[in-house]
């Protein structure tokens, strides 16, 4: 469908991957959809998008727009290059506030940059995990960003060796006891440490009540299983959605999950298209 939907764009992304010479692993500038002079790294997967169409993850991108409305709390565990801390800024706008979390240096810096107009956004330099203390973590490099992690990583087929260092963790439930507003809605993208995070976040989840989004899918072998966090979750009263065909619908627990998001909410509340 695409080179009857966007003819121009259609063009103009063959010949970038046809003629471009630029190396992996530099950084660029382009235009997100509701997004200009954002910084990307080339050859990365999450920028490479972002390049090609402006937008990530459309699904999870829809279904934010619906979600996040102005003035509210939102937290976004797992920044990466500031895509979505962006997004949520745009949605909260100035009467709201948005934390994102970034342990990786490099990644960090770059999406302090893009996220420099934003005044309603902190960016936090930990790790989110089930307790505060120093741990393990991985960094593949700019190519690879989106796959550092403090677990096992989404990562297959790629020779890629990463650095080694420690970060300092905290958990949503202490970071909560800092703020003197209510959450509405975390986002949770960070290649298998899900659940532990989730663990960390308790308390939060029975006071606030807040929407939530994760990363699911079922890779590597000996991570924690996707359907394990479904059951977690409804075992707290929250009911898990998709976003499909222009709306949420109710998603039926599967025995193994391909990459995906599921979007979260407490049972009490019916999420729409609207």
């Amino acid at each position: 469908m695409k080179p009857f939907l966007n003819p121009a764009r259609f063009l103009r992304n063959q010949l970038r991957r046809r003629f471009h010479t630029a190396s992996p692993g530099a950084l660029a500038r382009t235009d997100a959809f509701h997004w200009r002079d954002f910084t990307v790294v080339e050859g990365e997967c999450v920028s490479e998008a972002i390049i090609h169409y402006g937008i990530y993850e459309p699904a999870l991108t829809e279904a934010f727009l619906r979600l996040v409305t102005p003035g509210q709390v939102v937290v976004d565990v797992g920044m990466h290059l500031g895509y979505f801390t962006t997004l949520f800024a745009v949605r909260v706008g100035p009467a709201g506030a948005v934390h994102a979390f970034e342990p990786t240096p490099s990644t960090r810096e770059i999406a302090r940059h893009n996220t420099r107009r934003c005044p309603q956004v902190q960016v936090h330099p930990y790790a989110l995990w089930s307790a505060s203390q120093e741990l393990s973590f991985q960094d593949f490099g700019l190519q690879w960003m989106a796959f550092n992690s403090l677990s096992r990583p989404r990562l297959e087929g790629v020779q890629a060796t990463p650095k080694t260092y420690r970060v300092q963790t905290t958990t949503l439930d202490e970071f909560r006891r800092t703020l003197s507003r209510p959450v509405a809605l975390v986002k949770i993208d960070a290649e298998s440490a899900e659940l532990e995070i989730l663990k960390g976040a308790d308390a939060l989840l029975a006071q606030d009540r807040p929407i939530l989004t994760l990363e699911v899918g079922d890779a590597p072998a000996g991570s924690t299983a996707s359907r394990d966090l479904v059951a977690w979750l409804s075992a707290r009263g929250y009911r898990s959605w998709e976003w499909r065909k222009g709306g949420f619908h109710r998603h039926e627990a599967r025995d193994h999950y391909e990459y995906d998001n599921l979007v979260f909410a407490p049972e009490s509340r019916e999420l729409t298209g609207s």
